[in-house]
């Protein structure tokens, strides 16, 4: 008879042992929920958790939150979406983009609009101040010069004919000399590669490009130096 007494004893610490366990401090541990999701408790223990669930808010939200989580995490992250992070890594992308939006006319470049300044035979205008006097056409050829987080850029378009046109991009030091390094200057447009140049006197030229958006990409190894974003409507 003690045996039998024992032995129900022993099932009913075992049950409150894990009751104990499962619910502590009247809520499941976090282990706990984590098994239940997926599914590796013992269905004793997935009874005390279910019927907790039940009646606690706190824990139903929890649950809720997790899946949620769990949801997300599956799914992949798109690959444009990594590589715009990956070139943003190390620099604010506001501080190294030169803006140059322009349009072909029947015998001029007309400048829509840049944040760079602009260069007026010796003289570098800045774009606000080009806008006040009124000056925006120039003849077969334009210069736009801007100083970024480690390096000056100066873009030169120039026009070859009623919809061609030739860029050429130079990147110095902020004091007008070469930089320390080479550097690769690369013609991107729609996201695709179109030419691209490694520079020792930190000047690529691009020739006999149609008018369209382009992005031009001053890197020296994995670092993005500089991004020129160029628009040219014919």
């Amino acid at each position: 008879m003690l045996n039998y007494f024992e032995k129900i004893a022993g099932i009913i610490y075992r049950e409150w042992k894990t009751s104990v366990r499962i619910l502590n401090k009247g809520h499941p541990n976090e282990e706990a929920l984590a098994c239940f999701l997926e599914d590796k408790l013992p269905q004793t223990d997935r009874d005390l958790i279910q019927d907790h669930l039940l009646k606690c808010d706190i824990c139903a939200e929890y649950l809720g939150t997790q899946l949620k989580i769990e949801t997300h995490l599956s799914k992949d992250v798109p690959a444009s979406l990594l590589e715009r992070a990956r070139k943003m890594v190390g620099g604010d992308v506001k501080d190294n983009i030169l803006e140059v939006f322009l349009m072909f006319k029947e015998k001029a470049l007309e400048i829509i609009q840049t944040s760079g300044d602009v260069l007026v035979g010796q003289e570098l205008i800045p774009a606000p101040v080009l806008r006040s006097r009124q000056i925006n056409e120039f003849k077969e050829e334009v210069s736009i010069l801007k100083d970024l987080q480690e390096i000056r850029v100066l873009v030169k378009v120039e026009r070859k004919g009623s919809k061609i046109f030739n860029l050429a991009v130079t990147i110095k030091d902020k004091q007008g000399g070469l930089i320390d390094k080479a550097s690769r200057i690369t013609l991107i447009k729609d996201e695709v590669e179109l030419e691209s140049y490694v520079s020792d006197t930190g000047t690529s030229l691009f020739e006999n490009i149609l008018p369209a958006d382009y992005k031009v990409e001053v890197a020296q190894g994995s670092r993005i130096l500089a991004v020129i974003n160029l628009k040219v409507k014919a």
